[in-house]
């Protein structure tokens, strides 16, 4: 009778027990930074995997900021070059016209979490994610799409120079998966590949709030 008792509370503290949250569908793999920081989500399915697609590096690393990646904290306003982890990275990046002609601006679709979505770059070269009612010029947050030379136009890469620093974001060179993002002085001639980004939209399961996947 004893065993019998002590089986039973055994089953009933693990019923009891906070259930872990597993993004995806059957697929068993945790996501425990991207799922247990923001849980507050506003939308009830993943937009089309056309609307909000990846950025990606020249070295199909991908770039991410909060919410975007299990290597980003929610509260990190920083943007980082990540190891690509299938079924591990939110769609993902929108697209608007800036304020300058034949210039973008890149906002953060994922984080719900934070006004501080928009892509931005400071006096200082800092690339972090801030919100467009906070900035003292508008020009912080406006990117122009350069071609690369000939010989690099391929796969939809591209240099996106800064309006307000004159300068091209930048993946910097570290020892460490999570790379810092910032700008540097643009080498048009493409001597610095980890100066071209493209926009990818092949990430077919992609999860856009936790639970929730995109096929």
């Amino acid at each position: 009778m004893k065993n019998y008792y002590l089986s039973l509370a055994i089953i009933v503290l693990i019923v009891l027990q906070p259930a872990t949250i597993v993004c995806g569908k059957g697929d068993g793999k945790k996501r425990d930074r991207l799922c247990s920081q923001c849980r507050a989500c506003d939308t009830d399915k993943c937009p089309p995997s056309d609307a909000y697609p990846h950025m990606t590096a020249f070295d199909n690393t991908l770039i991410a900021g909060a919410l975007q990646s299990d290597y980003v904290g929610s509260n990190d306003r920083g943007v980082y070059s990540v190891p690509v982890v299938v079924n591990n990275t939110y769609f993902g990046w929108e697209s608007t016209s800036g304020s300058a002609s034949g210039y973008h601006r890149f906002r953060n679709y994922m984080d719900k979490c934070s006004d501080e979505t928009y892509l931005t770059v400071d006096k200082h070269g800092n690339v972090k994610l801030r919100a467009l009612e906070k900035l003292s010029n508008l020009g912080d947050a406006d990117w122009k799409s350069i071609n690369p030379p000939k010989k690099l136009n391929h796969r939809e890469f591209r240099f996106w120079f800064s309006h307000s620093t004159r300068k091209c974001l930048t993946v910097f060179v570290e020892k460490t998966e999570k790379r810092t993002l910032g700008v540097a002085d643009c080498a048009f001639d493409g001597s610095n590949p980890l100066q071209l980004f493209a926009f990818r939209y092949h990430y077919h399961k992609a999860f856009c709030c936790c639970g929730k996947s995109n096929e």
